[in-house]
């Protein structure tokens, strides 16, 4: 299976670079396997080890991937569910959280109306 992904930058020197790149995986595959490819072709390696990846397809998150526990949300779902047929289904975006605690408050923030 054909998937190109692209990242948020982890800091001012990392932003210099583009990170869109194109990666042949197993069929079968699930998330937390994609991740743990990812993890040494990919991924940077971020000093402390305690940040979170969430993987998002077209705005959605569909898995996560908290590093220093090496745990996942949805990380049982095949690749392939959340692939369809067309040319763009393909594509995904690797959005970094600094830490636990930052992931978490994107879901507060995101929960209070604004008036």
């Amino acid at each position: 299976m054909h998937i190109i992904i692209d990242r948020d930058a982890v800091c001012a020197a990392d932003d210099m670079s583009h990170h869109r790149e194109e990666f042949t995986v197993p069929d079968g595959i699930t998330i937390a396997s994609l991740f743990e490819y990812l993890e040494f072709k990919y991924i940077p390696i971020i000093a402390g080890n305690n940040v979170v990846w969430a993987l998002h397809h077209h705005d959605i998150e569909v898995g996560t991937y908290f590093t220093q526990n090496r745990s996942f949300i949805n990380g049982n779902v095949p690749l392939s569910s959340i692939i369809g047929n067309s040319e763009r289904d393909n594509e995904f975006y690797l959005r970094y959280y600094s830490s636990p605690d930052r992931y978490r408050k994107t879901f507060l923030f995101s929960a209070i109306p604004i008036s």
